[in-house]
């Protein structure tokens, strides 16, 4: 980006114990307004296509072209209430089918016209996305997936980011295989600050995690 990349806040250090995942699950412990919180994100199988509203997507239409792509959901827990629990998830993707294989905002198609980076956005907002492809061609995609916060909760186009984490799949002669779930730093949300800032000018984003990331056990 020919910038340097902040590294988190001052005082805020990443804790290796908080990172914890298992060969399903990744979870990612977080701090804000002194309440401990925890992000459960999972890649699973897209086993019954009809089963997660595939069918309302494709207006009736046959669906079994998803089926074997991956499922991706990340719930929040946070103890806080109303407009103290208010977060957005926003989401950037690449392909190697895509532009040039570069990240590009990845809205739900209802947000597409709206000028707001967050795909989900509410009170403990859970991600959801079921990727998937007609045609089964060689082909590579990767998500990076930040939960955020309006430091105001609901009144400034103010963005921090909290955590965040990639996922993604991969088909190879038409075998279909997941990236799972991992943790991201900081300097990951950073990259993505010149396309955010330029796909939302109206917007401020943020340099860094407001909160330290962090992790323990894995797959």
């Amino acid at each position: 980006m020919g910038r340097p990349l902040p590294c988190a806040r001052p005082g805020l250090r990443a804790r290796e114990e908080d990172v914890i995942t298992d060969p399903n699950n990744l979870r990612l412990a977080f701090t804000l307004r002194g309440i401990s919180g925890l992000i459960t994100a999972s890649v699973t199988p897209n086993t019954d296509p009809d089963a997660i509203g595939y069918s309302l997507l494709t207006g009736g239409l046959p669906v079994d072209t998803a089926r074997g792509f991956p499922v991706c959901r990340a719930t929040v827990a946070y103890q806080a209430q109303g407009y103290a629990a208010v977060f957005g998830w926003t989401q950037m993707v690449r392909s190697t089918d895509g532009a040039a294989d570069r990240f590009e905002i990845d809205p739900i198609a209802l947000y597409e016209q709206v000028a707001t980076p967050y795909a989900f956005f509410g009170i403990r907002p859970e991600l959801f996305d079921a990727p998937c492809r007609e045609s089964r061609y060689d082909m590579t995609w990767q998500a990076h997936s930040f939960l955020c916060i309006s430091p105001d909760a609901v009144l400034t186009r103010h963005v921090q980011a909290i955590v965040g984490f990639t996922w993604g799949f991969a088909i190879d002669h038409r075998d279909i295989t997941f990236a799972r779930p991992a943790a991201l730093g900081p300097e990951a949300w950073d990259s993505h600050l010149d396309l955010l800032r330029a796909s939302y000018p109206d917007w401020t984003f943020d340099s860094g995690y407001l909160s330290a990331l962090t992790h323990a056990g894995g797959p």
